[in-house]
């Protein structure tokens, strides 16, 4: 192989390891190391804890610590519960009563932004 060969292999490997880690699709999201948390922080683009534990029926602080708005939008069949929060505000959601298991979230303005939501019972 030529070593120009090599080089577009191994970028091939690169963009196929990176879009695995970005989730997407309808992939369940993964959310191994939980964190049971009374707040989430959005920084421009991203979730702070990137994957956070609640009980189904109570409430979550959701804090925009960001330079542009944000929303914390859980993917779920039914009721998706979601909060809009402008840049350096707080809101609060209210999880309804979901079913236990795990859920992506997503900002509806930045799809390439996201977390998950682990759902107790």
């Amino acid at each position: 192989m030529s070593p120009r060969t090599i080089i577009a292999a191994g970028s091939l490997v690169v963009l196929v390891a990176g879009l695995a880690a970005c989730g997407g699709g309808d992939e369940a999201p993964t959310c191994e190391n939980p964190q049971t948390a009374p707040s989430v922080t959005m920084g421009d683009f991203s979730y702070e804890p990137g994957c956070v534990e609640v009980a189904s029926g109570t409430e979550l602080e959701i804090v925009n610590e960001g330079k542009a708005p944000h929303t914390f939008t859980v993917e779920a069949d039914a009721d998706e519960p979601e909060v809009d929060v402008p840049a350096g505000e707080t809101a609060t959601l209210s999880i309804p009563a979901l079913d236990a298991g795990t859920y992506r979230v997503v900002c509806s303005y930045h799809p390439q932004m996201e977390g998950a939501l682990r759902v107790t019972g």
